[in-house]
C-alpha cells in the first residue's frame, strides 16, 4: 500500500510533468538529470529541482556540536535562519564525536539522545523549521575541528589516510555505514528534509585516492541513499575533482566548489571566476558553491584586540556590504546552490577545536556565537526572500557581462534571461568593487517592449560605494499575473494575500526609483498613501517615479484585481519579516498561500491563522510598532499568546500598540567566595602514578614525524588520549653527572608546556599561531638532582587539538617527540602518561563526552563538576592567583534570575593582565569546558556562557584552571559577566541538566585538597 507521502509525491510529479506554469520557466522532468534512483531531486545546468519544481538553494552552514547548550536551542537557530531568507541548512557531522573508540556501542557509535550528538533531533529540528538539509558526513570534514573530524585513534593506523589504504578503509567503513543509514531514512524521498549528501570534503583527486572517493559513494548507495551526492572541491571549483563531466572514478552527481574571496586585511576586488571554472569542468550541473565565505577564520594570536577577536572583521571586511556585493556577484555567475559558511559559527568548546582555531568560532557570521542575529541577516533576508519567489531566475541563462550595459564605465553588469518566459535579470555593481565612491548610471536593458535605457523618464540609478543591485525586466508575479516591465529599485519579495497581490520595492534612503508595470488598459491608481510618488500611464505602461524615503503604499486596481506596490527605503524594509503559516511549503503555486507580512519585530518565528485570529510568535530587541499585511478575514492578532490591540490603517494594514522589552531588573552578580586547590601533585616524586598508563611502546606509524630521541614512543594518540592537558612522568636513576634534560614537545599551534625535576621547576616553553612544538634544554638547578636515587622529570603539556589531516604526511602526534638526559650515561628507565580520566574509550562523563576534559588532576577527580565537595579547599581567588609556576584550580558559584519570556545571552569577560604574563586559563561552567584563555597570545578575552548550560534560575558552578608558565606566578586581572542584550522571546528555555559529581564519583579517583601555589 502506498503511504500518503508516496501518493502526494506522485501527484506533485504528475502536476509538474503534465502541467507547467507558463510563467515559471519549468523544464519537463524527463529532460532533467537524476541519480537514476529517484526523480524527487533532479537537476540540469540551470538549477536543482525538487518534486519537479526549480528551486534556488540558499543554505546556512550550522554545525550541531558548536551549540553545546541544550539541543532544543537548535530550533532557535533554524527559525532565525528561515525568518531571514534561507531555505536550507548545511551541516558537517564530526566522526570523532560519535566514535571515541572503534567499537563504540558495538560499532553503532554514540548518538546519545538529548545531547549535542543526537543527530536525529538535529535533523528533526531542521525539518520542523521548514528548511531543507545538506548532509556532509565526511568521513573527513576539515571544519577547523580536531583531527578534521577523524577520531584520534584513526591516526594510529599504518599507511596513508584518505586513500584506499585497506587499514584506513577498515576505520571509516563502520561509521559511514551507520551515518548513511541515518541519512537515508531522513531523505526527502522518505519524508525527511535531506536533499543532498556530500562525500568527503575539499578532497583532491589522484590515481591513488580516487578509488577512496568511489568507495564512499558506493557505501552511501549500498545503504539506501538515492538523492544526489555532491563533491566539494577547493580552489573555487577550478580543478574539477570528481566532477560527473570529467573522466575518472569517484564521480559525484553534482560538483561544487568553495571560496573565501575576502582578504584578511583589506577589501578585495571581486574575482568573477566561478562561471568560467564551472563551464570548464561541470557543465551538466547547476553552479554549486558548497562553501562561500560568510566571514573567515581567525587563528591564535591574530589581532589581540579583546572581545572574541572577530568583532573587527564583522564590522568591515565581511559585513552586510560584503554580502551585498560578493553574494550577488556569485548569483550573477549563475550560482543556484549557494551555502554560506558560517551563518552561525558557534563555540569550539572543550577539546573540539583544531590547532588553527581558538574557542570562539563566531566566524563573523550573521548570527553571532551567542545566537544573536545581527545586521548581516537583514541583508540576507532581502536576498533570500527575493530568491525564494523569483522562480524565473532559476531557469535563466547568462547572456553577457561587462561595462557595456551602462552609461558609466565604472559599473559592471551581468545579464541573465529566462528563455522560456523572457524575464531578464541584471546584476550591477561597481567594476572596482572595493570602491566607496558614489556612482550614478543608466542601464541598457532588453525588454518585451524593445531595448530601453533606464530610467527612461529622468533620474539615474545610484550606487553608494559598496553596493550591488539585482534589477528585473518582464518580471511576472502574483495570482493576478502582474508584470513589471522594468524597475530601477530592487524587489524584496511578492506575495498574494487574500485576493490582493503585494510587491515590495526598495533602495537606499535618498536614492530614486522608476518602476514600470504593463497593463492592457489604464488602471486606477490610489496615491493617497504615497504622496511623494508620481504616476503616469502611457502606451500600456504604468510608470511610477519616486524618492526612497520611509514607506509608501500604491494601490492599483485593474480588471477587478488589486495590486499594492509597497515602496520602502532599505532601512525600513530591513525591519520587515515575511513569514508564513505552518502549512506553507516552498512550492507556493501548488498550495493555498496563507502568507502574511510583518514589520517591526526582531524575529518572527511562526504565523498561523485560525478563524479570524492571526497568531504570531517571535522576539523583540526593543520597543517597536508592529505592522501587518494579512488576509481581510483577520481581525485580531495575538503576539506570543497575548492579544494585542490593532487598528486598521488607511493603507490596508493592521498596526499594533508598541511592543516592548520590559526591564525586569536583572543584575549580574560579582564573583566572590572562591575556593582554591593546587592541581599539579604529579610534579612531586612521591606522587602515586600507578594508575597512569605505562608508555612502553617502541614503534609508531607516525612515519612522517618519528621520535627524535628516546627509546619509548611518547605520542598520546597511541595510548588513547586525544585531547586536553597531558602529563608525562619520566624516571631515571642518577649518577650525579646529569646536568640537564633535552625535550622536544609537540603540542599544536599556540600550545606550551612546563617541566619539573623532583618538584623543582625547570622552565616552560610555548608556541604561537605558527609554531606547534618546542625543543629546549633545561638545566637542572643546584640541589634538584638526587644522585644514586630515582629522579622524576614531569612534563605538563597543553594539547591544542589534533591537526586537520590530509594524508599520512598530515599525521601529527601530540606529546614528547624527543627526550634525552644531558651529561653522564643515564637514560630514562620508564615513562608514564595521563590524559583525561579513562581516556577516550572509558571517560566517566559519557554525557558531555570525552573531549570535554583533559588530564589535569582537578579534572580527573571531577572538581570541575557541580556538586564536587570543596568544603576543605582553601579560600583563594584567581584575581590573587599563583605565586610560582604551576596550576591552581578555582571554584565558585553564582545565581541568576532570568524570567521566562526573556532571552539574555551572557558572556564571561576577562580583563587581560600585562602581555608579558604567561598564563593559561580553562573555563568550566556547570561541568562543561566552555573556553580557553591564553593571556599572552590572545586574541579572545570574552567567552560565551551558552544558554542551557548556563542555568537561568538555579545555582551555577564556575571553575577555572589557572596555569602559570612563569616562575613568578600569575593572576587574572579582572573577571565579570556581561550580556549581548535582553530580548523578549517566544523561546522556552530549560536548564540543560548534565550529570554532576555525585553521578560520576564512583568512576573517578578520590581527591584530597592540595596546597595552592
Amino acid at each position: 500500500m502506498k503511504t500518503f507521502l508516496n501518493i502526494l509525491i506522485s501527484f506533485l510529479l504528475f502536476l509538474t510533468t503534465s502541467w507547467a506554469n507558463p510563467n515559471a520557466g519549468e523544464s519537463y522532468l524527463f529532460r532533467r538529470n537524476s541519480t537514476g534512483l529517484t526523480d524527487v531531486v533532479t537537476w540540469d545546468p540551470q538549477s536543482l529541482s525538487i518534486l519537479g519544481q526549480r528551486v534556488f538553494v540558499l543554505s546556512a552552514e550550522i554545525h550541531p556540536w558548536r551549540l553545546p547548550g541544550n539541543p532544543n536551542l537548535w530550533a532557535d537557530l533554524f527559525q532565525k535562519v528561515k525568518d531571514n531568507g534561507f531555505s536550507c541548512v548545511s551541516a558537517i557531522f564530526s566522526w570523532n564525536l560519535y566514535y571515541p573508540a572503534p567499537d563504540t556501542n558495538d560499532g553503532q557509535g554514540d548518538f546519545q539522545a538529548g545531547t549535542y550528538r543526537d543527530l536525529q533531533m538535529f535533523i528533526d529540528s531542521v525539518q520542523a523549521a521548514g528548511l531543507w538539509l545538506i548532509a556532509r558526513p565526511g568521513p573527513y570534514i576539515n571544519g577547523e575541528t580536531t583531527g578534521g573530524g577523524f577520531p584520534g585513534w584513526v591516526e594510529n593506523i599504518g599507511g596513508d589516510l584518505r586513500t584506499d589504504n585497506a587499514n584506513y578503509t577498515a576505520t571509516w567503513m563502520p561509521y559511514v555505514n551507520v551515518i548513511a543509514q541515518l541519512i537515508a531514512k531522513n531523505q526527502i524521498t522518505k519524508g525527511g528534509p535531506i536533499i543532498l549528501v556530500q562525500s568527503e570534503n575539499e578532497f583532491s583527486a589522484s590515481s591513488v585516492n580516487s578509488p577512496y572517493m568511489q568507495g564512499i559513494i558506493n557505501t552511501f548507495r549500498a545503504n539506501g541513499i538515492v538523492i544526489p551526492i555532491t563533491a566539494n572541491d577547493k580552489n573555487s571549483g577550478e580543478d574539477g575533482n570528481f566532477s560527473p563531466d570529467l573522466p575518472g572514478p569517484g564521480q559525484a552527481n553534482i560538483y561544487c566548489g568553495d571560496s573565501y574571496p575576502q582578504g584578511s586585511n583589506s577589501w578585495a576586488q571581486v574575482q568573477s571566476i566561478y562561471y568560467t571554472f564551472h563551464e570548464a569542468v561541470a557543465f551538466s550541473n547547476p553552479l554549486c558553491l558548497a562553501e562561500f565565505g560568510g566571514g573567515f577564520l581567525l587563528n591564535w594570536g591574530e589581532e589581540p584586540i579583546g572581545g572574541t577577536g572577530y568583532e573587527i572583521y564583522s564590522t568591515d571586511l565581511t559585513d552586510a556590504d560584503y554580502e551585498n556585493v560578493f553574494y550577488k556577484d556569485a548569483y550573477a555567475q549563475t550560482a543556484r546552490i549557494f551555502n554560506v559558511y558560517m551563518v552561525y559559527g558557534g563555540t569550539n568548546w572543550g577539546q573540539t577545536a583544531a590547532p588553527v582555531a581558538y574557542t570562539s568560532y563566531d566566524y563573523g557570521g550573521g548570527i553571532n556565537e551567542n545566537r544573536v542575529a545581527g545586521p548581516k541577516m537583514n541583508e540576507m533576508r532581502l536576498q533570500g526572500l527575493f530568491l525564494r519567489v523569483s522562480r524565473d531566475l532559476f531557469g535563466a541563462v547568462p547572456l553577457g557581462n561587462g561595462t557595456n550595459f551602462t552609461t558609466s564605465a565604472l559599473m559592471n553588469t551581468y545579464e541573465q534571461r529566462n528563455l522560456d518566459t523572457g524575464a531578464g535579470f541584471y546584476f550591477l555593481r561597481q567594476a572596482t568593487s572595493p570602491s566607496t565612491a558614489l556612482t550614478t548610471t543608466q542601464l541598457v536593458v532588453d525588454t518585451s517592449q524593445g531595448t530601453l535605457t533606464i530610467p527612461q523618464f529622468g533620474g539615474v540609478i545610484t550606487f553608494d560605494g559598496r553596493e550591488s543591485k539585482i534589477l528585473v525586466t518582464d518580471y511576472a508575479f502574483g495570482a493576478n499575473k502582474n508584470v513589471i516591465l522594468y524597475s530601477t529599485a530592487e524587489i524584496m519579495t511578492w506575495s498574494t494575500i487574500g485576493v490582493t497581490d503585494y510587491i515590495i520595492l526598495y533602495a537606499l534612503p535618498g536614492q530614486t526609483g522608476e518602476t514600470v508595470f504593463l497593463f492592457d488598459s489604464e488602471p486606477t491608481v490610489d496615491l493617497s498613501n504615497a504622496p511623494n510618488i508620481n504616476s503616469t500611464f502611457s502606451n500600456g505602461t504604468l510608470i511610477l517615479q519616486y524618492p526612497l524615503n520611509g514607506s509608501q503604499f500604491v494601490t492599483i486596481e485593474h480588471d477587478n484585481s488589486t495590486l499594492v506596490a509597497i515602496i520602502m527605503d532599505k532601512t525600513v524594509v530591513q525591519s520587515m519579516a515575511c513569514t508564513c503559516s505552518a502549512k506553507w511549503r516552498i512550492f507556493q503555486q501548488l498550495f493555498l498561500r496563507r502568507e502574511v507580512l510583518v514589520g517591526g519585530p526582531y524575529i518572527v518565528r511562526n504565523a498561523t491563522i485560525s478563524d479570524n485570529v492571526l497568531f504570531l510568535t517571535g522576539d523583540l530587541n526593543g520597543t517597536t510598532t508592529i505592522e501587518i499585511v494579512a488576509p481581510a478575514t483577520v481581525s485580531r492578532v495575538s503576539w506570543n499568546g497575548a492579544a494585542i490591540q490593532t487598528n486598521q490603517t488607511s493603507r490596508g494594514t493592521l498596526t499594533g500598540l508598541n511592543l516592548m522589552v520590559e526591564d525586569f531588573g536583572l543584575t549580574f552578580p560579582s564573583f566572590d567566595n572562591w575556593k582554591v586547590s593546587g592541581s599539579v601533585p604529579e610534579i612531586f616524586p612521591d606522587f602515586d602514578d600507578s594508575n597512569f598508563t605505562l608508555a612502553d611502546q617502541t614503534q609508531t606509524n607516525y612515519t612522517n614525524l618519528p621520535p627524535l630521541a628516546g627509546s619509548q614512543v611518547l605520542y598520546a594518540q597511541q595510548y588513547g588520549f586525544y585531547g586536553g592537558n597531558l602529563i608525562f612522568r619520566g624516571r631515571f636513576n642518577a649518577t650525579g653527572e646529569e646536568t640537564a634534560v633535552n625535550l622536544t614537545v609537540q603540542y599544536g599551534f599556540a600550545g606550551g608546556y612546563s617541566a619539573w625535576l623532583n618538584g623543582i621547576f625547570l622552565g616552560s616553553s610555548q608556541g604561537n599561531s605558527t609554531v606547534s612544538l618546542s625543543t629546549d634544554v633545561w638545566t637542572f638547578p643546584d640541589g634538584a638532582l638526587v644522585a644514586g636515587a630515582e629522579n622524576v622529570v614531569v612534563v605538563i603539556q597543553d594539547h591544542m587539538g589534533l591537526s586537520e589531516t590530509s594524508t599520512n604526511s598530515g599525521k601529527e602526534p601530540r606529546g614528547i617527540r624527543g627526550y634525552a638526559l644531558v651529561g653522564g650515561s643515564s637514560t630514562f628507565s620508564s615513562w608514564t602518561l595521563q590524559g583525561n580520566q579513562g581516556g577516550a574509550a572509558g571517560a566517566p562523563d559519557t554525557f558531555r563526552g570525552y573531549l570535554n576534559e583533559g588530564g589535569l588532576y582537578a579534572e580527573r577527580i571531577g572538581a570541575h563538576l557541580p556538586g564536587y565537595p570543596d568544603d576543605d579547599w582553601a579560600t583563594g581567588s584567581p584575581l590573587t592567583g599563583l605565586s610560582q609556576a604551576g596550576i591552581n584550580f578555582y571554584r565558585t558559584t553564582f545565581n541568576l534570575s532570568i524570567l521566562d519570556g526573556f532571552d539574555v545571552p551572557v558572556r564571561l569577560s576577562f580583563t587581560p593582565s600585562v602581555i608579558t604574563s604567561n598564563y593559561r586559563v580553562q573555563i568550566y561552567l556547570n561541568g562543561w569546558q566552555v573556553g580557553k584563555f591564553i593571556n599572552n597570545i590572545g586574541p579572545q578575552t570574552i567567552f560565551v556562557l551558552p544558554a542551557g548550560i548556563l542555568f537561568r534560575n538555579s545555582t551555577n558552578t564556575l571553575a577555572l584552571s589557572v596555569w602559570s608558565l612563569d616562575a613568578t606566578g600569575a593572576s587574572v586581572a579582572g573577571l565579570e559577566l556581561i550580556s549581548d542584550g535582553t530580548f523578549a522571546t517566544a523561546l522556552q528555555f530549560v536548564d540543560y541538566e548534565a550529570p554532576d559529581y555525585s553521578d560520576q564519583a564512583a568512576l573517578r579517583p578520590a581527591g584530597t585538597p592540595q596546597s595552592p601555589l
